[in-house]
């Protein structure tokens, strides 16, 4: 009688045990956490055509005008239809050098340091929006929500300052929520 007692308690305990273990708290792949902001470049003579930019590349711009580090979403200086670039869930606006054709020159300073040039075509975009963060699960923590997406094109440059080398002609925005991972959220005409 004891080992049916024993036998049974062991198995209560080991039933209790299990079923009150939670799986475990893994986020999956598949989970959307921060979208990224995906651009598709489209030929300004037939809207509905992508167009290739050449030699592209994309560098970051911290608050005080300062370059972040070229963005290593998509191979750089490479010719691209889309791109999909991170937003800082930080701030409420991201900061972006658009480079086409870029290349770059070595010049020696005065001093005997050297100077890497970026050359190429340059145009800066500046995208703002609102953030919202959301708690998706214990495992995947938090998410930052992006709505209100607007830019500002070329912001250093004015009517009257012109920006003589501009090579994005238009931008039209068409998912201001980034709510679908699978679409292009900004056209870039050029």
């Amino acid at each position: 009688m004891k080992k049916v007692l024993a036998l049974l308690f062991v198995f209560s305990a080991s039933l209790a045990l299990f079923t009150s273990c939670e799986k475990d708290d893994i986020c999956p792949g598949d989970t959307l956490t921060t979208p990224v902001l995906k651009l598709g470049f489209y030929n300004i003579s037939n809207q509905d055509r992508f167009k290739s930019v050449a030699r592209l590349r994309v560098i970051g711009i911290n608050e005080d005008g300062t370059q972040r580090d070229t963005l290593n979403t998509f191979p750089d200086r490479s010719s691209r239809t889309e791109i999909d670039i991170p937003l800082q869930t930080s701030e409420s606006y991201s900061a972006f050098l658009f480079i086409k054709n870029s290349s770059d020159r070595t010049d020696t300073l005065d001093n005997g340091n050297i100077e890497y040039v970026e050359l190429g075509n340059i145009d800066t975009l500046r995208f703002n929006y609102t953030r919202q963060e959301e708690f998706i699960s214990r495992g995947c923590g938090y998410a930052v929500r992006i709505s209100e997406l607007g830019y500002n094109l070329n912001p250093d440059f004015t009517d009257s300052i012109p920006n003589d080398q501009e090579w994005i002609t238009s931008v039209f925005v068409q998912d201001p929520n980034l709510q679908h991972q699978d679409t292009v959220h900004v056209k870039i005409y050029h």
